[in-house]
């Protein structure tokens, strides 16, 4: 990036940039932003809760838990008694004794299968489906979520060498008046007020940049948290901010409509409540069960009417309940899930209206980036030829240091507009993007 400076500026420029890059660029480790997103992905927080609750739904969707499936249980029993015996026959038998002792053993195979229940269980299952739906469909925001974060928060660290990398260039255009000066005072052709100014805006650049190193620290620190990882982990970006093209808002609207994920999850959450007034509205109808068993019941005793009895065979039935009154009116119920949902829709277009000013915003902030790039641009070619002919004038002593160090500084100012305007397009970019769930992350 080209800024206009004289040949022995750009001289001390490379070699300061020469003697500093080994110690701070060679021994850090290269991040690209495509590795940055791979390792959020698989260690981020928020990305892993919403995969678990992917999991539970999909354990959840079952034909099992949407009461589809019987229930078949074992049960099986042994017990010892012993009493003491008096019994009286019409036949005038008497058995009086002590210490009888009697023993019973039982065991059963059962099964409970409700087969119909007003259509609830075919209900359930649809509800259940859509449960998943809604729950892939957030773990597909949230990737999506944290991309746009991740990419942001990568990008600031970008922009904040760039800023680095301007601010070591002013100082290498300071560093050069400051020579300058210093010669022509030695010789008497120039004021000491000219090299002291040098030196107090070299001084205050030297702080500035300190402030700007600690700056990109804290940029790193924040995406190294985002990415799982402990925050002094030190790291070179080695993405630069690219430049989007236009995007156009008649373009993107029907996609934002259509495609955008936490629309979609709306919409899958007012599918689920329509389900749940079908579930309710099946209270009103009867449910019909099968009832099945295998049973063994064995006695024995060693006085008494019966001294031994078996028995050992399979046992069936069919059960109807019918529903009349449950303390609360199914009606009533069915009114305030309607209502509910009536809610509901009102949300979905409340957040489709909002969406698509989001996307208006966008498209407009992008609109303004870009064009005011332009503008930059021109202002900078024009900021790099005044600095260049003050710098000559200043050479030759028909100009004074402020004049000089008004030239650096409006060179350097039009230096950051133009990466933060870039900055702010990629952002804008990527909001669209997001919005209408394309932006990539991979």
């Amino acid at each position: 990036m080209a800024i206009g400076l004289t040949l022995p500026a750009m001289r001390m420029f490379f070699l300061t940039a020469f003697l500093v890059l080994p110690a701070s660029v060679f021994a850090q480790p290269v991040l690209s932003l495509r590795e940055a997103l791979r390792i959020g992905l698989e260690s981020n927080f928020d990305i892993r809760m919403a995969q678990n609750d992917v999991l539970l739904a999909k354990e959840s969707n079952t034909p099992g838990m949407a009461g589809f499936l019987p229930n078949v249980g074992f049960a099986a029993g042994s017990n010892f008694q012993s009493s003491n015996l008096s019994q009286k026959f019409s036949s005038g038998l008497e058995v009086n004794r002590d210490g009888v002792g009697s023993n019973g053993i039982n065991a059963g195979l059962a099964l409970n299968w409700l087969f119909f229940d007003g259509g609830k269980m075919f209900i359930t299952k649809k509800k259940l489906g859509r449960q998943l739906n809604a729950s892939e469909i957030r773990l597909q925001n949230q990737v999506m979520a944290f991309g746009d974060s991740l990419s942001s928060a990568y990008y600031q660290v970008v922009l904040g060498q760039l800023d680095l990398n301007i601010l070591k260039q002013t100082s290498a255009s300071v560093e050069e008046r400051l020579r300058i000066a210093s010669e022509q005072n030695r010789i008497g052709t120039r004021p000491l007020s000219d090299v002291l100014q040098a030196r107090i805006d070299l001084s205050q650049l030297k702080n500035r940049l300190l402030a700007q190193e600690k700056l990109i620290e804290t940029r790193k620190g924040a995406v190294n948290q985002m990415m799982g990882r402990e925050p002094d982990q030190d790291f070179s970006p080695s993405d630069s901010v690219q430049l989007p093209e236009i995007s156009l808002y008649s373009d993107y609207k029907k996609k934002v409509l259509e495609k955008n994920l936490g629309l979609k999850q709306q919409r899958e959450n007012l599918e689920v409540a329509k389900l749940g007034i079908g579930e309710i509205r099946s209270r009103i109808y009867p449910q019909i069960g099968l009832n099945m068993a295998l049973n063994y019941q064995r006695t024995s005793s060693q006085a008494g009417f019966a001294l031994f009895n078996r028995n050992i065979g399979p046992f069936a039935g069919i059960s109807l309940s019918m529903p009349l009154y449950s303390g609360i009116s199914v009606n009533r119920m069915l009114r305030i899930a309607n209502k509910d949902l009536e809610t509901k829709e009102l949300q979905v277009k409340l957040s489709e209206n909002r969406l698509l000013f989001q996307l208006w915003r966008a498209v407009k902030n992008q609109e303004t980036f870009l064009e005011s790039l332009d503008t930059e641009k021109a202002i900078q070619s024009l900021a790099q030829e005044n600095l260049r002919i003050v710098q000559d004038r200043f050479r030759i002593g028909q100009a004074n240091s402020l004049e000089l160090k008004e030239a650096e500084v409006q060179l350097g100012n039009t230096l950051t507009r133009i990466e933060q305007l870039r900055f702010n397009a990629r952002i804008s970019a990527n909001q669209i993007q997001r919005l209408a769930a394309e932006l990539e992350i991979n």
